[in-house]
């Protein structure tokens, strides 16, 4: 089941509008952090069983107005299910099978959602993740090619990859790597950001954005 979600965030009604405070280079396309949890670590043999999308504004936070989309995805094929990923995320399989929309439902509820944003022609969300390759392959299978390449834009931001990119820098210029793991528990530590309930994908995709905000203003030198 879905956590407590009034204690994660606040109830707010979806304002549709073609004006949001993004990030002015994204030239109208709208940044969102997305997490996906999952049964394990094949994609298209396990399966989402739970993704949150979080709109941001151009100060990297929660969109004032704009309900993040949050959902439990009943799986399919439960048995394929890996008790290592069972026991990382705490999501209980047989509530899923008992009270979660099938994935064919939870995806057009993504697109209804999409659509109410309302954003303008042509433009789209921009994923940020932590590990973006590993949603990637997992919201490919689920919705396939086409309908991931118009709900998200190809060029993605990716938490950890910038970590990986910023110790790179430091080794170069002979300076100490500022990370020792850049995992998003490893670098909620570092920058001291809360989240609540790790491996929720809600919690998750608002650490998130919260990390990669730390990361673009941290001074390196």
């Amino acid at each position: 089941m879905l956590p407590n979600e009034q204690e994660i965030w606040p109830r707010r009604s979806l304002r549709m509008s073609k004006t949001y405070s993004g990030l002015v280079h994204l030239n109208g396309h709208l940044l969102a952090s997305v997490d996906v949890e999952t049964t394990g670590r094949r994609p298209g043999y396990h399966e989402i069983i739970q993704i949150a999308v979080v709109p941001l504004n151009s100060d990297l936070r929660p969109l004032d107005g704009v309900r993040p989309f949050y959902h439990n995805v009943k799986p399919i094929f439960p048995e394929r299910a890996e008790t290592r990923a069972s026991y990382v995320h705490g999501i209980k399989i047989e509530e899923l099978i008992l009270h979660a929309p099938e994935p064919g439902k939870v995806a057009d509820l993504l697109r209804e959602w999409w659509e109410k944003l309302d954003l303008p022609a042509g433009k789209t969300l921009v994923p940020l993740a932590h590990n973006w390759a590993f949603e990637s392959s997992f919201l490919t299978a689920w919705l396939g090619i086409d309908e991931k390449g118009t709900l998200f834009h190809s060029h993605a931001r990716d938490a950890m990859l910038l970590a990986l990119t910023m110790n790179d820098r430091a080794a170069f210029a002979g300076e100490k790597a500022p990370f020792n793991g850049v995992g998003l528990e490893s670098l909620c530590r570092k920058f001291n950001v809360a989240n609540p309930s790790p491996h929720d994908a809600l919690c998750d995709a608002l650490a998130e954005a919260e990390v990669y905000r730390s990361l673009i203003v941290m001074d390196l030198f």
